[in-house]
Protein backbone atom coordinates (compact mmCIF):
# COMPACT_ATOMS: atom_id res chain seq x y z
CA UNK A 1 0.00 0.00 0.00
CA UNK A 2 2.83 2.79 0.73
CA UNK A 3 4.77 1.94 -2.74
CA UNK A 4 1.67 2.56 -4.20
CA UNK A 5 0.94 5.44 -2.31
CA UNK A 6 4.56 7.16 -3.17
CA UNK A 7 4.03 6.04 -6.59
CA UNK A 8 0.83 7.83 -7.39
CA UNK A 9 2.69 10.78 -5.62
CA UNK A 10 5.40 11.06 -7.97
CA UNK A 11 2.71 10.68 -10.95
CA UNK A 12 0.43 13.66 -9.92
CA UNK A 13 3.03 15.94 -9.01
CA UNK A 14 3.93 16.20 -12.51
CA UNK A 15 0.56 16.25 -13.25
CA UNK A 16 -0.03 18.97 -10.77
CA UNK A 17 2.71 21.34 -12.59
CA UNK A 18 1.18 20.27 -16.21
CA UNK A 19 -2.44 20.84 -15.87
CA UNK A 20 -2.39 24.48 -14.56
CA UNK A 21 0.85 26.29 -15.48
CA UNK A 22 1.65 24.56 -18.84
CA UNK A 23 -0.62 27.14 -21.04
CA UNK A 24 1.50 29.94 -19.19
CA UNK A 25 4.76 27.76 -20.18
CA UNK A 26 3.00 27.75 -23.99
CA UNK A 27 2.23 31.29 -24.21
CA UNK A 28 5.36 32.85 -23.40
CA UNK A 29 7.21 30.52 -26.08
CA UNK A 30 5.00 32.42 -29.02
CA UNK A 31 1.83 29.89 -28.64
CA UNK A 32 -1.97 31.66 -28.68
CA UNK A 33 -4.92 30.41 -27.35
CA UNK A 34 -6.15 28.68 -30.43
CA UNK A 35 -2.81 27.43 -30.79
CA UNK A 36 -2.81 26.30 -26.59
CA UNK A 37 -6.07 24.82 -27.19
CA UNK A 38 -4.68 22.04 -29.83
CA UNK A 39 -1.53 21.21 -27.90
CA UNK A 40 -3.27 20.24 -25.04
CA UNK A 41 -5.98 18.59 -27.59
CA UNK A 42 -4.42 16.48 -29.43
CA UNK A 43 -3.08 13.75 -27.13
CA UNK A 44 -6.24 13.88 -25.97
CA UNK A 45 -8.08 13.36 -29.26
CA UNK A 46 -5.58 10.39 -30.02
CA UNK A 47 -6.33 8.79 -26.67
CA UNK A 48 -8.92 7.29 -28.68
CA UNK A 49 -6.20 4.92 -30.43
CA UNK A 50 -3.68 5.20 -28.05
CA UNK A 51 -5.21 4.36 -25.38
CA UNK A 52 -6.77 1.01 -26.18
CA UNK A 53 -3.62 0.09 -27.97
CA UNK A 54 -1.84 0.80 -24.72
CA UNK A 55 -3.96 -1.23 -22.76
CA UNK A 56 -3.42 -4.01 -25.07
CA UNK A 57 0.17 -3.64 -25.38
CA UNK A 58 0.50 -3.48 -21.40
CA UNK A 59 -1.59 -6.92 -21.35
CA UNK A 60 1.66 -8.61 -23.26
CA UNK A 61 3.21 -8.26 -19.93
CA UNK A 62 3.65 -10.86 -17.04
CA UNK A 63 4.83 -7.97 -14.54
CA UNK A 64 2.95 -4.74 -13.10
CA UNK A 65 5.78 -2.43 -13.27
CA UNK A 66 7.34 -3.27 -16.91
CA UNK A 67 5.16 -0.90 -19.05
CA UNK A 68 4.95 1.51 -16.31
CA UNK A 69 8.87 1.71 -16.38
CA UNK A 70 8.79 1.80 -20.41
CA UNK A 71 6.42 4.58 -20.44
CA UNK A 72 7.86 6.90 -17.42
CA UNK A 73 10.94 6.87 -19.25
CA UNK A 74 9.26 7.89 -22.68
CA UNK A 75 7.49 10.95 -21.26
CA UNK A 76 10.77 11.72 -19.30
CA UNK A 77 12.55 11.61 -22.91
CA UNK A 78 9.89 13.96 -24.74
CA UNK A 79 9.39 16.64 -21.99
CA UNK A 80 12.93 16.86 -21.83
CA UNK A 81 13.12 17.67 -25.62
CA UNK A 82 10.60 20.52 -25.76
CA UNK A 83 12.65 22.68 -23.61
CA UNK A 84 16.46 21.74 -24.85
CA UNK A 85 16.49 22.31 -28.93
CA UNK A 86 15.69 25.70 -29.83
CA UNK A 87 13.27 25.35 -32.80
CA UNK A 88 11.92 28.94 -34.59
CA UNK A 89 8.61 30.14 -33.93
CA UNK A 90 7.40 29.19 -37.08
CA UNK A 91 7.75 25.57 -36.37
CA UNK A 92 7.52 25.44 -32.91
CA UNK A 93 3.86 24.83 -32.79
CA UNK A 94 4.20 21.47 -34.64
CA UNK A 95 7.28 20.97 -32.11
CA UNK A 96 5.07 20.63 -29.32
CA UNK A 97 2.51 19.23 -30.58
CA UNK A 98 4.77 16.32 -31.17
CA UNK A 99 6.79 16.39 -27.82
CA UNK A 100 4.04 17.11 -25.58
CA UNK A 101 1.61 14.30 -27.48
CA UNK A 102 4.67 11.52 -26.65
CA UNK A 103 4.80 12.68 -23.33
CA UNK A 104 1.33 13.17 -22.10
CA UNK A 105 0.22 9.89 -23.75
CA UNK A 106 2.74 7.55 -22.05
CA UNK A 107 1.99 9.55 -18.59
CA UNK A 108 -1.92 9.28 -19.13
CA UNK A 109 -1.21 5.40 -20.39
CA UNK A 110 0.56 5.17 -17.19
CA UNK A 111 -2.79 6.01 -14.85
CA UNK A 112 -5.24 3.06 -15.61
CA UNK A 113 -3.09 0.82 -15.67
CA UNK A 114 -1.63 1.79 -12.17
CA UNK A 115 -5.63 2.33 -11.02
CA UNK A 116 -5.78 -1.60 -12.18
CA UNK A 117 -3.36 -2.58 -10.83
CA UNK A 118 -4.21 -1.13 -7.60
CA UNK A 119 -7.16 -1.96 -7.31
CA UNK A 120 -6.24 -6.13 -7.50
CA UNK A 121 -3.38 -5.62 -5.30
CA UNK A 122 -6.15 -3.65 -2.97
CA UNK A 123 -8.58 -6.57 -2.96
CA UNK A 124 -6.13 -9.16 -2.63
CA UNK A 125 -3.95 -7.22 0.62
CA UNK A 126 -7.03 -6.07 1.93
CA UNK A 127 -6.50 -2.04 1.26
CA UNK A 128 -8.26 0.51 0.39
CA UNK A 129 -7.72 2.04 -3.30
CA UNK A 130 -9.21 5.21 -2.27
CA UNK A 131 -6.72 6.36 0.75
CA UNK A 132 -3.79 5.14 -1.91
CA UNK A 133 -5.32 7.31 -4.61
CA UNK A 134 -5.53 10.45 -2.09
CA UNK A 135 -1.15 10.21 -1.79
CA UNK A 136 -1.92 11.55 -5.38
CA UNK A 137 -4.47 14.26 -4.70
CA UNK A 138 -1.72 15.32 -2.31
CA UNK A 139 1.03 15.51 -4.43
CA UNK A 140 -0.70 17.56 -6.75
CA UNK A 141 -1.61 19.72 -4.17
CA UNK A 142 2.18 20.20 -3.23
CA UNK A 143 2.89 20.77 -6.59
CA UNK A 144 0.17 23.90 -7.01
CA UNK A 145 1.33 25.63 -4.37
CA UNK A 146 5.09 25.22 -4.61
CA UNK A 147 5.18 25.55 -8.58
CA UNK A 148 3.00 28.71 -8.12
CA UNK A 149 5.64 30.02 -5.62
CA UNK A 150 8.61 28.96 -8.09
CA UNK A 151 7.28 30.92 -10.90
CA UNK A 152 7.16 33.90 -9.39
CA UNK A 153 10.53 33.36 -8.03
CA UNK A 154 12.57 31.78 -11.01
CA UNK A 155 9.98 32.63 -13.80
CA UNK A 156 7.69 29.99 -15.91
CA UNK A 157 10.87 28.09 -17.34
CA UNK A 158 10.37 26.26 -13.67
CA UNK A 159 6.85 24.40 -15.45
CA UNK A 160 8.89 22.53 -17.81
CA UNK A 161 11.77 21.63 -15.45
CA UNK A 162 9.28 20.27 -12.67
CA UNK A 163 7.49 17.73 -15.30
CA UNK A 164 11.09 16.40 -16.09
CA UNK A 165 11.81 15.41 -13.03
CA UNK A 166 8.66 14.30 -11.87
CA UNK A 167 8.86 11.96 -15.35
CA UNK A 168 12.18 10.65 -14.40
CA UNK A 169 11.37 9.86 -10.75
CA UNK A 170 8.13 8.32 -11.62
CA UNK A 171 10.58 6.10 -13.88
CA UNK A 172 12.47 5.41 -11.07
CA UNK A 173 9.77 4.68 -8.80
CA UNK A 174 8.52 2.41 -11.44
CA UNK A 175 11.55 0.60 -11.35
CA UNK A 176 12.10 0.23 -7.59
CA UNK A 177 9.09 1.05 -6.03
CA UNK A 178 6.28 -1.33 -7.64
CA UNK A 179 6.29 -5.12 -6.79
CA UNK A 180 9.03 -7.24 -9.39
CA UNK A 181 6.44 -9.84 -9.21
CA UNK A 182 3.67 -11.05 -11.43
CA UNK A 183 0.29 -10.11 -11.83
CA UNK A 184 -1.59 -11.25 -8.45
CA UNK A 185 -4.84 -11.75 -10.11
CA UNK A 186 -4.37 -14.94 -13.21
CA UNK A 187 -7.27 -13.59 -14.90
CA UNK A 188 -5.34 -10.66 -15.62
CA UNK A 189 -2.58 -12.33 -16.85
CA UNK A 190 -1.34 -11.64 -20.92
CA UNK A 191 -4.32 -13.60 -22.43
CA UNK A 192 -2.35 -15.21 -25.52
CA UNK A 193 -5.47 -17.68 -26.45
CA UNK A 194 -7.49 -14.65 -27.46
CA UNK A 195 -6.64 -12.30 -29.90
CA UNK A 196 -6.43 -8.51 -29.15
CA UNK A 197 -8.60 -7.67 -31.86
CA UNK A 198 -11.50 -9.74 -30.46
CA UNK A 199 -10.71 -8.68 -26.87
CA UNK A 200 -11.25 -4.96 -27.76
CA UNK A 201 -14.45 -5.77 -29.88
CA UNK A 202 -16.01 -7.80 -27.10
CA UNK A 203 -15.98 -4.75 -24.86
CA UNK A 204 -17.01 -2.20 -27.65
CA UNK A 205 -20.28 -4.56 -28.52
CA UNK A 206 -21.61 -3.96 -24.70
CA UNK A 207 -24.06 -1.07 -25.17
CA UNK A 208 -24.11 -0.20 -21.64
CA UNK A 209 -20.36 -0.19 -21.44
CA UNK A 210 -20.21 2.14 -24.33
CA UNK A 211 -22.86 4.25 -23.07
CA UNK A 212 -20.92 4.77 -19.84
CA UNK A 213 -18.06 5.58 -21.44
CA UNK A 214 -19.99 8.47 -23.56
CA UNK A 215 -21.62 9.82 -20.08
CA UNK A 216 -17.99 9.67 -18.44
CA UNK A 217 -16.18 11.22 -20.96
CA UNK A 218 -19.14 14.17 -21.03
CA UNK A 219 -18.66 14.86 -17.03
CA UNK A 220 -14.87 14.61 -17.50
CA UNK A 221 -14.39 16.83 -21.04
CA UNK A 222 -16.81 19.69 -18.80
CA UNK A 223 -13.30 20.08 -17.03
CA UNK A 224 -11.35 21.08 -20.57
CA UNK A 225 -11.90 24.24 -20.33
CA UNK A 226 -10.99 25.08 -16.31
CA UNK A 227 -7.99 22.86 -17.61
CA UNK A 228 -6.83 24.84 -20.46
CA UNK A 229 -7.81 28.66 -19.62
CA UNK A 230 -8.64 28.83 -15.92
CA UNK A 231 -5.63 29.94 -14.90
CA UNK A 232 -5.00 32.72 -18.12
CA UNK A 233 -8.33 33.76 -17.13
CA UNK A 234 -7.69 34.24 -13.52
CA UNK A 235 -4.83 35.98 -13.98
CA UNK A 236 -6.43 38.54 -16.67
CA UNK A 237 -8.94 39.02 -13.84
CA UNK A 238 -5.11 40.18 -11.40
CA UNK A 239 -4.99 37.35 -9.62
CA UNK A 240 -1.67 36.42 -8.84
CA UNK A 241 0.24 33.00 -10.21
CA UNK A 242 0.46 32.38 -6.47
CA UNK A 243 -3.30 32.20 -5.64
CA UNK A 244 -3.96 30.63 -8.57
CA UNK A 245 -2.21 28.10 -7.58
CA UNK A 246 -4.09 28.25 -3.92
CA UNK A 247 -7.33 28.14 -6.00
CA UNK A 248 -6.28 24.68 -7.87
CA UNK A 249 -4.76 23.53 -4.73
CA UNK A 250 -7.94 24.31 -2.74
CA UNK A 251 -10.20 21.88 -5.75
CA UNK A 252 -7.58 18.92 -4.92
CA UNK A 253 -8.15 19.72 -1.69
CA UNK A 254 -12.00 19.25 -1.33
CA UNK A 255 -10.57 15.42 -3.90
CA UNK A 256 -8.59 14.73 -0.69
CA UNK A 257 -11.57 15.41 1.77
CA UNK A 258 -13.46 13.47 -0.36
CA UNK A 259 -11.18 10.36 -0.69
CA UNK A 260 -10.17 10.60 2.73
CA UNK A 261 -14.07 10.99 4.38
CA UNK A 262 -16.14 10.58 2.06
CA UNK A 263 -15.98 6.29 2.22
CA UNK A 264 -18.91 5.91 4.12
CA UNK A 265 -21.12 8.12 2.33
CA UNK A 266 -19.68 6.70 -1.30
CA UNK A 267 -20.75 3.10 0.22
CA UNK A 268 -24.26 4.30 1.26
CA UNK A 269 -25.18 5.80 -2.29
CA UNK A 270 -23.28 3.63 -4.42
CA UNK A 271 -21.52 3.90 -7.76
CA UNK A 272 -24.80 4.83 -9.97
CA UNK A 273 -26.17 7.42 -7.33
CA UNK A 274 -22.84 8.66 -7.11
CA UNK A 275 -22.03 9.59 -10.43
CA UNK A 276 -25.48 11.29 -10.83
CA UNK A 277 -24.50 13.32 -8.01
CA UNK A 278 -21.10 14.65 -9.59
CA UNK A 279 -23.05 15.43 -13.07
CA UNK A 280 -25.62 17.19 -10.99
CA UNK A 281 -22.59 19.12 -9.54
CA UNK A 282 -20.71 19.65 -12.84
CA UNK A 283 -23.98 21.76 -14.22
CA UNK A 284 -23.68 23.74 -10.56
CA UNK A 285 -20.18 24.20 -10.82
CA UNK A 286 -19.34 25.35 -14.56
CA UNK A 287 -23.08 27.34 -14.82
CA UNK A 288 -22.19 29.71 -11.81
CA UNK A 289 -18.61 29.92 -12.95
CA UNK A 290 -19.82 31.47 -16.17
CA UNK A 291 -22.07 34.37 -15.10
CA UNK A 292 -19.40 35.38 -12.12
CA UNK A 293 -15.85 35.81 -10.84
CA UNK A 294 -15.95 36.91 -8.12
CA UNK A 295 -13.13 35.64 -5.72
CA UNK A 296 -15.55 34.99 -2.77
CA UNK A 297 -17.40 32.07 -5.52
CA UNK A 298 -14.71 30.96 -6.91
CA UNK A 299 -13.77 29.26 -3.54
CA UNK A 300 -16.90 27.35 -2.66
CA UNK A 301 -17.04 26.38 -6.64
CA UNK A 302 -13.52 25.22 -6.78
CA UNK A 303 -14.69 23.34 -3.47
CA UNK A 304 -17.43 20.96 -5.74
CA UNK A 305 -14.37 19.51 -7.23
CA UNK A 306 -14.54 16.84 -4.97
CA UNK A 307 -17.72 15.88 -6.37
CA UNK A 308 -17.40 16.95 -10.21
CA UNK A 309 -14.22 15.24 -10.75
CA UNK A 310 -13.36 12.44 -7.76
CA UNK A 311 -17.23 11.20 -7.72
CA UNK A 312 -17.43 10.64 -11.24
CA UNK A 313 -14.21 8.94 -11.63
CA UNK A 314 -14.60 6.81 -8.49
CA UNK A 315 -18.07 5.71 -9.61
CA UNK A 316 -16.48 5.16 -13.43
CA UNK A 317 -13.56 3.02 -11.98
CA UNK A 318 -15.89 0.74 -10.14
CA UNK A 319 -19.02 0.68 -12.99
CA UNK A 320 -16.34 0.13 -15.53
CA UNK A 321 -14.82 -3.07 -13.25
CA UNK A 322 -18.42 -4.50 -12.83
CA UNK A 323 -19.13 -4.07 -16.53
CA UNK A 324 -16.31 -5.99 -18.23
CA UNK A 325 -15.93 -9.49 -18.18
CA UNK A 326 -13.34 -11.13 -15.87
CA UNK A 327 -9.84 -10.97 -16.97
CA UNK A 328 -10.59 -7.44 -18.96
CA UNK A 329 -10.70 -5.08 -15.94
CA UNK A 330 -7.02 -3.73 -16.69
CA UNK A 331 -8.37 -3.16 -20.53
CA UNK A 332 -11.53 -2.12 -19.75
CA UNK A 333 -9.88 0.71 -17.50
CA UNK A 334 -7.77 1.99 -20.22
CA UNK A 335 -11.06 2.33 -22.47
CA UNK A 336 -12.47 4.27 -19.82
CA UNK A 337 -9.09 6.20 -19.30
CA UNK A 338 -8.83 6.90 -23.17
CA UNK A 339 -12.25 7.89 -23.88
CA UNK A 340 -13.90 9.29 -21.05
CA UNK A 341 -10.69 11.48 -19.54
CA UNK A 342 -8.99 11.19 -23.24
CA UNK A 343 -10.94 12.05 -26.37
CA UNK A 344 -13.95 14.06 -25.47
CA UNK A 345 -11.94 16.33 -23.36
CA UNK A 346 -9.31 16.55 -26.13
CA UNK A 347 -12.36 17.37 -28.24
CA UNK A 348 -13.28 20.19 -25.30
CA UNK A 349 -10.11 21.30 -25.52
CA UNK A 350 -9.28 22.15 -29.18
CA UNK A 351 -13.32 23.91 -29.34
CA UNK A 352 -11.98 25.67 -25.65
CA UNK A 353 -9.70 27.98 -27.27
CA UNK A 354 -12.16 29.45 -29.91
CA UNK A 355 -14.38 29.41 -27.04
CA UNK A 356 -12.26 31.46 -25.13
CA UNK A 357 -11.17 33.92 -27.39
CA UNK A 358 -15.21 34.37 -28.00
CA UNK A 359 -16.60 34.18 -25.05
CA UNK A 360 -14.00 34.81 -21.96
CA UNK A 361 -15.41 33.14 -18.93
CA UNK A 362 -19.06 32.55 -20.17
CA UNK A 363 -17.36 29.78 -22.00
CA UNK A 364 -18.09 27.55 -19.21
CA UNK A 365 -21.54 27.73 -19.94
CA UNK A 366 -20.70 25.03 -22.77
CA UNK A 367 -19.12 22.68 -19.70
CA UNK A 368 -22.26 22.79 -17.93
CA UNK A 369 -24.36 21.55 -20.90
CA UNK A 370 -22.03 18.45 -21.35
CA UNK A 371 -22.86 18.03 -17.55
CA UNK A 372 -26.29 17.93 -18.35
CA UNK A 373 -25.84 15.54 -21.30
CA UNK A 374 -23.89 13.31 -19.27
CA UNK A 375 -26.74 13.68 -16.70
CA UNK A 376 -28.99 12.56 -18.95
CA UNK A 377 -27.13 9.36 -19.87
CA UNK A 378 -26.23 8.22 -16.43
CA UNK A 379 -29.85 8.66 -15.13
CA UNK A 380 -31.16 6.52 -18.06
CA UNK A 381 -28.93 3.69 -17.39
CA UNK A 382 -29.86 3.86 -13.41
CA UNK A 383 -33.59 3.80 -14.61
CA UNK A 384 -32.56 0.51 -16.99
CA UNK A 385 -29.99 -1.58 -14.82
CA UNK A 386 -30.72 -4.99 -13.56
CA UNK A 387 -29.74 -6.75 -10.23
CA UNK A 388 -27.17 -8.66 -11.48
CA UNK A 389 -23.57 -8.54 -9.98
CA UNK A 390 -22.30 -7.66 -13.61
CA UNK A 391 -24.75 -4.22 -13.60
Amino acid sequence: MLRQAIFYGLLCAGTGASLPFLPSWLRQNGMSATQIGWILAIPLIARAITGPLSGLWADRFVKYRTPLLCLALSATTAYALMGTISVPLTERFYWFIGLFSIGFTAIASITPLLDAMTMQLGRSGGFSFSWVRASGSAAFIFANISLGYLLQMVGVDAVLAWMVASALLVSLGARFLLPASARIDPLLLPRRDTPSLTRLATLLKNKRFVLLIIALGCLQAAHSYYYAFSTLLWEKDGLSSTLCGYLWAFAVVSELVFLGLGGRFRHRLGPWRLLMLGAAAGVVRWGLMSITSEIWLLWPMQALHGLTFVAVYLAGLELAFRLVPQGYEGLGQAINSAYASGTLTGFGMVFSGTIYEAFGARGYGFMAALCLLGLGIVSRLYMTRNDTKAD
